[in-house]
């Protein structure tokens, strides 16, 4: 009766340091599952371009009879490990009387269309992607608008809508890509970039909202 009784003392330590081992292996795979998951998740959301417009501002010239409007944007990739592209990119100019996020058909409400150049930004550098083009009156914008430029003056606080397709270049053999929309707020349009008026604008920083898949 006593050795049956040690012998079973025996086999439920033996149990009881099986299922110990069980639960910090368990525990230690657990782990690693989620130091991978989180890994894949810094590799695959990496930080996401950043856009911005040089002084804030949208400069003008007359071209009789043409007027020409031109932009710089700024594209700064802050990865250390992907390179990003921003690209088929379509650019709408909005008044302050109408909303661009709320737009659903931004090239009806849109005051002019502009077409960037497509960016490719490698890791931790910036882009500058000068933007010139001439307008014509009443076929690529509307009377009031164009008139006022024409004759030298501007308007404030317009925004400039981007959409287009962000690539980031996960591997050599993987690419994300996600539609893409950024706000570029609060522009000066009119004037000359060599104006004093522009001498001391700060760049206005683009917000993005990226549609969900």
């Amino acid at each position: 009766m006593t050795a049956d009784g040690e012998g079973g003392g025996e086999k439920s330590k033996f149990r009881w340091l099986d299922a110990a081992r069980y639960a910090v292996a368990a525990a230690v795979t657990v782990l690693i599952m989620a130091v991978i998951v989180n890994a894949v998740k810094v590799v695959l959301r990496p930080d996401s371009l950043q856009l911005s417009v040089d002084k804030g501002s949208i400069f003008t010239a007359q071209y009789p009879p043409q007027l020409i409007m031109e932009l710089k944007l700024r594209a700064q990739n802050p990865s250390g490990r992907v390179r990003m592209y921003y690209v088929g990119v379509t650019g709408y100019l909005f008044d302050n009387t109408t909303s661009a996020s709320a737009s659903l058909d931004p090239g009806y409400d849109s005051v002019v269309i502009f077409k960037p150049k497509d960016m490719a930004v490698v890791q931790q550098e910036a882009l500058d992607c000068s933007l010139g083009m001439k307008v014509v009156r009443e076929k690529q914008m509307d009377p009031s608008h164009f008139d006022v430029l024409y004759n030298g003056s501007s308007f404030s606080d317009m925004t400039l809508r981007l959409d287009g397709d962000l690539i980031t270049e996960v591997t050599s053999e993987l690419n994300m890509t996600r539609r893409t929309t950024y706000y570029c707020e609060e522009l000066l349009v009119g004037g000359n970039g060599d104006d004093e008026a522009f001498k001391y604008r700060q760049d206005a920083i683009c917000k993005q909202r990226r549609a969900t898949n």
